[in-house]
């Protein structure tokens, strides 16, 4: 669609252009917003979310390299395995690795300098759909992330794309994924105050992305992907972290009925 922006001359890769700004703006309103609710200073929120954006890095890029196992393994006669891997360090990535990198890369600057880790992860997971969403509009400009074929309404059509099928109508998944992400987000917005200091955010979050992921996953084009039991490794993790999101929403419920009957 559009891989690559000429600036003064030079080529920039969209996708990572259009990712350093949903990390930008991510971040802005996690130090200057979110944070206003927590004793914790806008510094380390900041380098709190360098801590993050690496762990995110290395998650998504591992998880990548782990649903490609089974392709290497069935193919590794006819591949030069080497050069494969070369490719696969230079390009791809799956979110729910760089999620759980994200979330590590939290936990590792909590404990680091003592600060709660419960309040730096409410602090910035609800920008994580807005992030998400800004990122997908770069999967949409580099090809990647693609839908299957699907001749209806709001088809795109690839012409010189290195990932995506070209000439080929294909489901816009990178824009659906992209206005669900930010419904994600506007919901965790207009109820964070309600769950204030209680982990009911991030279950609520776990929950509703765990949906959209596992739905829109049968609709993915691009097939190599990790598939275990006719379901992607992305269907098997939303399955897992959607149990994990509820489990989280129903402790809390309880630990705030707990608190309530203590203070009658």
């Amino acid at each position: 669609m559009l891989p690559y922006i000429n600036i003064f001359g030079y080529n920039i890769a969209t996708y990572g252009l259009i990712i350093f700004i949903g990390i930008f703006i991510g971040a802005i309103i996690s130090i200057f917003y979110f944070t206003k609710f927590f004793n914790i200073k806008k510094e380390d929120v900041f380098y709190c979310i360098l801590y993050a954006v690496i762990g995110v890095g290395i998650g998504a890029k591992l998880l990548y390299i782990i649903t490609n196992i089974p392709f290497l393994i069935e193919n590794y006669q006819t591949l030069d395995l080497y050069n494969t891997f070369l490719q696969m360090l230079k390009g791809g990535f799956v979110f729910y690795g760089g999620l759980i990198g994200g979330i590590l890369g939290v936990f590792i600057y909590s404990k680091q300098f003592k600060i709660s880790f419960k309040e730096l992860l409410l602090i910035l997971l609800p920008v994580v759909p807005l992030i998400h969403s800004i990122g997908r509009i770069g999967c949409l400009c580099a090809g990647c992330c693609y839908g299957m074929e699907y001749h209806g309404f709001g088809a795109i059509t690839f012409h010189d794309s290195l990932l995506a099928p070209n000439d080929v109508p294909l489901f816009p998944m990178q824009v659906v994924e992209a206005i669900c992400n930010f419904i994600i987000f506007i919901v965790l917005l207009v109820t964070y105050k309600k769950f204030l200091g209680t982990y009911k955010t991030v279950g609520l979050y776990l929950v509703l992305y765990s949906i959209v992921r596992f739905t829109l996953e049968f609709f993915r084009g691009d097939l190599i992907r990790g598939i275990y039991f006719s379901l992607s490794t992305s269907q098997w993790i939303s399955i897992v972290l959607f149990i994990i999101g509820i489990a989280i929403f129903v402790r809390e419920s309880k630990n705030l009925t707990k608190s309530d009957r203590s203070i009658n």
